[in-house]
């Protein structure tokens, strides 16, 4: 469906409003240079996270929004809006366990599908530097892009390049049946 290719958000409650957000690249790479990598962070189960870890998480969602486009090209991560002070006074202790819920879903969300059972994949050494190098260098992508994007839209993208290109077979489809007739 065209709606798969389509940019997703993830909505998080903060003091009666709405905030959409996105764990980019640039929202991993602002948790990476403000607080700690987000593999850090997914070591504690969500339900433990303290308002800290919580706050964090927020504002690095928010690199997605509009008005911090600037402060993050500029690697500013300090000036994203809004900031862990506004945050702190605006959260409540109730709001934590849907927080919580809210941010956990928004970064398993940014994640590639995991493989379906029985269809492992073969274990090579693939890290962001290849990632980028595949996105930008060979599937020429804008670099802009490539930052603005999740993990998820980019190997979605990566798999359909591999597979119009011949490099990769094309998953087969499956079709669904009614045993209902």
């Amino acid at each position: 469906m065209l709606r798969d290719i389509d940019r997703h958000y993830s909505v998080l409650h903060i003091a009666g409003r709405e905030l959409q957000v996105r764990f980019s690249l640039n929202a991993l790479l602002c948790l990476e240079m403000t607080y700690k990598p987000l593999d850090e962070i997914l070591k504690t189960d969500y339900i433990k996270w303290d308002i800290d870890t919580v706050l964090q998480l927020c504002r690095a969602g928010s690199c997605s929004l509009p008005e911090n486009r600037k402060a993050v090209e500029h690697r500013d991560f300090d000036f994203v809006k809004p900031a862990l002070a506004d945050l702190g006074e605006l959260i409540k202790a109730e709001d934590l366990p849907l927080l919580r819920l809210e941010l956990i879903t928004a970064v398993v969300q940014s994640m590639p599908e995991p493989c379906p059972q029985g269809a492992e994949k073969p274990v090579k050494a693939f890290h962001e530097g290849h990632q980028r190098a595949m996105y930008v260098d060979v599937m020429h992508r804008p670099e802009r892009e490539f930052w603005n994007s999740t993990n998820r839209e980019i190997a979605g993208r990566i798999d359909c390049y591999l597979e119009v290109t011949g490099k990769k077979e094309a998953a087969e489809a499956v079709q669904e049946f009614d045993d209902d007739d």
